[in-house]
């Protein structure tokens, strides 16, 4: 049986190493690498895989078989002896996070007693998952806090191996489920957690903890957070995004919020004179139709083709005319896809949705309603000339 010694495992600053090919499998990609030895992490626990060259050939994914480790590449290498160099600057981020995964989960579950249930690793963002939905912004910059005095505190972070028998009689963050050796990782005097992962030696390389954000689910809260050179381009990029709203408002950085808010009242006041405009409009217009339009069996059918720009005023076009005494809208609306509204004097003998349907079976598109007003859409624009005429032989067939 192949066995990999995991070299990241005791010394996780490895960027290069020499191995020996053990075994060479054909695969989708291309083929699967085995070797002695490998300081390429797998991914697992969260933390997504290394990457970097094998030979010179760059290594797709590892993939951790049990106790061997396969290593992805695009063709096999050449001869017994290879040579590993690991993506470092994707290595140390990730020994960044997940390190200042460690000190924040150690963090909220000394300032509130929440215990991390999941972790995840992401190529731009981190979470953690805690086990309460009571957090708030306090209960985060508690947290938050506590996390950045041990990173400033530059406290070791020391990788040792305990059998599991003792290592479950340690004070461990989490109980560990693992057999035999039991990997730990201590951050002195503050955490001490089973984990196969890579970790930076002491907390001042994690650089800072940064909590973005975070949602309460049931019975649970998702925080959001980076760390280290993470943290310093999310920061430089809020700054930019600040100074230039700050420059569009013609304020400083502080008044931003206010000045938002400000304008968000105003444009609300806005849109709000704005539809009290159109209503009325719409109610004018609707009048005006009713009046022109020709009777036929006791009843005035307005039949009308919007622009796609005035779907809102149409629909409230559609309404009025059925306010009128013995009326029928037949109001169709450009766009991509096109929008129908069929509506009739309250207690009117036709039922709308009826005639609606059948015009959608027949030209595409779908919708439904009451008897009284009836609403679809998804049929092509180009077709709707066709349709309202359909529409209004049903309604003399009646």
């Amino acid at each position: 049986m192949l066995k990999t010694e995991r070299l990241y495992y005791t010394d996780c600053y490895l960027r290069d190493f020499t191995a020996t090919v053990l075994k060479v499998e054909p695969e989708a990609r291309g083929f699967r690498v085995y070797l002695d030895r490998s300081a390429f992490y797998p991914e697992s626990g969260g933390q997504p895989t290394d990457l970097g060259t094998l030979g010179g050939i760059p290594v797709l994914e590892v993939i951790e078989e049990g106790e061997t480790l396969a290593h992805v590449l695009e063709r096999s290498p050449e001869g017994e002896q290879v040579v590993g160099q690991i993506d470092w600057p994707r290595r140390f981020d990730y020994m960044q996070q997940h390190t200042g995964q460690h000190v924040l989960s150690a963090a909220f579950e000394r300032t509130g007693k929440y215990k991390t249930v999941a972790f995840h690793l992401g190529a731009e963002i981190c979470t953690i998952d805690l086990d309460s939905d009571r957090l708030g912004r306090r209960q985060i910059e508690e947290a938050e806090d506590l996390a950045n005095r041990a990173v400033f505190d530059d406290r070791e972070v020391r990788i040792f191996f305990r059998p599991v028998a003792e290592a479950s009689q340690m004070h461990l963050r989490k109980p560990t489920e693992r057999e035999g050796d039991v990997r730990l990782v201590e951050v002195a005097d503050f955490d001490l957690s089973a984990c196969g992962g890579t970790h930076v030696s002491r907390t001042g390389a994690i650089g800072l903890i940064l909590v973005r954000k975070f949602e309460r689910m049931k019975g649970a809260a998702r925080v959001e957070f980076l760390c280290g050179r993470r943290a310093l381009q999310a920061g430089r990029r809020d700054f930019l995004v600040l100074s230039e709203a700050a420059r569009l408002f013609s304020g400083s950085l502080d008044q931003v919020p206010a000045l938002i808010g400000k304008q968000a009242e105003e444009l609300r006041a806005v849109q709000h004179a704005r539809e009290k405009f159109i209503k009325r409009v719409a109610e004018y217009r609707a009048r005006e139709l009713w009046l022109a339009a020709l009777e036929k069996d006791g009843r005035k059918i307005v039949r009308q083709v919007f622009a796609a720009e005035d779907l809102a005023e149409a629909k409230m076009v559609a309404h009025g005319v059925a306010k009128q005494r013995c009326a029928v809208a037949l109001i169709a609306v450009k766009g991509k896809p096109a929008t129908l509204y069929f509506a009739q004097s309250a207690g009117g003998p036709s039922d709308m949705s009826s005639i609606l349907k059948q015009v959608v079976a027949k030209l595409g598109g779908k919708g439904g309603g009451t008897r009284d007003f009836a609403q679809g859409g998804g049929l092509d624009e180009d077709k709707l000339e066709e349709a309202l005429a359909f529409a209004e032989t049903l309604l003399l067939q009646g």
